[in-house]
């Protein structure tokens, strides 16, 4: 790689947020999740049933527009109706060559532990260079490296003239601290974007500092370090704010065209649905 729970329920939810098939541009479905390697784990898309802290369905947001209690930061980065894995609408990053388009929310309500799901589409085809790009991170002062960027669905992608690798992206936990380095813990170069919907869930865990990513169920990346290691975690007590959306930290032109749909955060697994 080279780079550069307690609180109130709230949840967003309309007709058509609870599922439901949707058609896209492309033609990908998005009933339950077809579309992709798919969406197991057990839970439904959209915010219609759950006990979640945060749910956001994009459904009742204007077209255009980011939803309440959420902040724009980056121009090409709103609500859009051209695809959905549940109902009409989804979060739409457009294409541009390098830096952010997320939307930003308060995570003092996460609290120290939660889990995080997203579901999640990328264009085709997608840049051919050498990229870092994060779709869901968590800001916070940890309690060795101060003031972070904890990014918690994560990838690099190889150039496409990388031997053996070549075009294939890993995923990873990445530590972006304000004063000091960064650092990792990777998955394998074996991803490949494919223009379909995927579902990406995170557990993190400040006590026993620990971290599980799963992509379509299956667990891609996981560590749990112990209380009070901190060397390669650095998770903090609680978080300051939750970033979703794409940022991508070198020049990829034309840009990442992505879409992310029916966000969710509990204090327990949320699943992808059937």
């Amino acid at each position: 790689m080279s780079a550069g729970g307690t609180s109130a329920s709230v949840a967003s939810t309309s007709a058509g947020g609870s599922g439901g098939a949707s058609s896209t541009e492309s033609g990908v479905g998005a009933a339950g999740g077809s579309g992709g390697s798919g969406a197991t784990g057990g839970g439904p898309g959209g915010c219609s049933e759950g006990d979640y802290i945060l749910c956001e369905d994009f459904e009742s947001t204007e077209i255009g527009e980011v939803p309440e209690g959420w902040t724009r930061h980056g121009d090409e980065i709103a609500v859009a109706d051209d695809a959905a894995f549940t109902g009409q609408r989804s979060l739409k990053a457009d294409a541009i060559p390098v830096w952010e388009r997320r939307i930003y929310h308060d995570a003092a309500l996460l609290g120290s532990a939660h889990w995080g799901r997203i579901f999640y589409r990328v264009e085709l085809p997608v840049p051919e260079a050498f990229v870092h790009s994060t779709l869901v991170a968590l800001s916070g002062d940890g309690p060795r490296n101060g003031a972070s960027e904890y990014r918690v669905v994560d990838t690099v992608k190889q150039a496409v003239d990388t031997p053996d690798v070549g075009s294939l992206h890993q995923y990873l936990y990445n530590v972006q601290p304000e004063d000091s380095g960064e650092f990792a813990r990777e998955g394998p170069y074996d991803q490949a974007f494919d223009g379909e919907w995927h579902c990406a869930e995170y557990r993190i865990d400040a006590a026993n500092q620990s971290y599980a990513l799963y992509i379509d169920g299956a667990e891609e990346l996981s560590f749990e370090d112990g209380p009070g290691e901190y060397e390669r975690s650095d998770i903090p007590d609680s978080f300051a704010e939750l970033r979703i959306g794409w940022i991508n930290y070198q020049e990829a032109p034309p840009g990442f065209t992505a879409w992310i749909d029916d966000i969710a955060f509990a204090e327990e697994r949320i699943g992808c649905g059937d």
